[in-house]
């Protein structure tokens, strides 16, 4: 039962995540060169939500499991965006002179959304002109939020190590697209190289580094067209330090750490009547390379072999982490 009511809550995100990307097409009616560099603004807050979420919320303790100790966990990544990208400036683009053949048509506003803003019925977005022709720059979905539903295992396999495997639910529905996400993670407890960590009670200190991996696939149609999809794939390296207090019932964790990350969004299939262009076929649309410092504080709460936790950590975007877990030869 509770893994069925996983699969629906990512069921329902990823319906979100695939209609915020569709109207992406929408940017080709400016010619492929300008539709990357206005897609790289547009879809920059879901790039950054992938990257996010991959990187962080691998653990809720800093005690390392004892050799052929597990626990088996489920739970959840929520990330949100912050303000800042909730919008981006045509006319800063136009004026600099990065779209060439494009201009705004007289009057026009200069902000438009990204994928994370939806701008509300009636309120105008700006006119771009390409090709002697005026259209309306497309609509963000609102899709500011990012909720990655996990299930994972955690296995110490020496003294002192543990490794961590984690992997997002497939939901199976053509409507929403098709994600797959996964990662490993090792940790490598430091108490016993360190006189002061092992000589207080409860104090715990670990090494950490995790690689993560994410492809996704969804439906799109530009002017009607069929047999299109956008598609979207990511990787991200990570690593850092958890220092955290770990006692019978329950304790609190803080960690820091650097991620790096990398993502791709490509056009599949075969779009025609594209202005100034032949038929375009199966290209990049937009690329993203970032580097960054995660932080984050946590606690759990132990019930006989169940550890319920929280986690709240910043890196690109602040992301909440919930999970429970059950232990087995801790």
């Amino acid at each position: 039962m509770k893994i069925k009511y996983i699969q629906f809550l990512f069921i329902v995100v990823s319906y979100q995540a695939a209609t915020a990307q569709k109207d992406v097409t929408g940017f080709l009616n400016y010619g492929l060169n300008n539709a990357k560099l206005l897609s790289e603004q547009y879809l920059t807050p879901q790039s950054k939500m992938v990257e996010n979420s991959f990187s962080n919320g691998w653990f809720s303790t800093a005690k390392v499991h004892k050799f052929g100790g597990l626990d088996i966990q489920a739970g959840v990544n929520y990330v949100f965006v912050s303000a800042d990208d909730f919008l981006f400036n045509v006319k800063d683009m136009v004026d600099a002179g990065v779209l060439p053949g494009a201009f705004l048509a007289n009057g026009s506003v200069a902000q438009t959304p990204t994928v994370a803003n939806k701008f509300l019925q009636g309120q105008e977005r700006p006119q771009l002109v390409y090709n002697g022709v005026t259209s309306e720059m497309p609509n963000g979905s609102g899709y500011s939020s990012m909720l990655s539903p996990l299930v994972g295992i955690t296995l110490g396999i020496s003294i002192n190590t543990e490794i961590a495997f984690r992997y997002m639910l497939p939901n199976g529905d053509s409507n929403s697209g098709d994600v797959t996400m996964y990662g490993v993670a090792i940790k490598h407890s430091l108490k016993n190289y360190l006189p002061f960590v092992r000589r207080t009670p409860y104090l715990q200190l670990a090494l950490t580094g995790n690689y993560s991996s994410y492809k996704s696939s969804v439906d799109v149609s530009y002017n009607s067209q069929s047999g299109q999809e956008l598609n979207a794939e990511a990787t991200g390296y990570g690593g850092g330090m958890v220092i955290g207090m770990d006692f019978p019932v329950f304790g609190f964790m803080g960690n820091v750490g650097y991620a790096m990350s990398e993502s791709t969004f490509s056009l599949n299939g075969t779009f025609s009547d594209v202005p100034g262009e032949a038929d375009v076929i199966s290209s990049e649309l937009a690329s993203y390379s970032n580097g960054y410092v995660n932080y984050g504080l946590g606690m759990f709460l132990r019930l006989y072999r169940f550890r319920i936790s929280a986690n709240y950590s910043y890196g690109l975007y602040s992301i909440l982490s919930a999970q429970i877990a059950f232990e087995i030869g801790n």
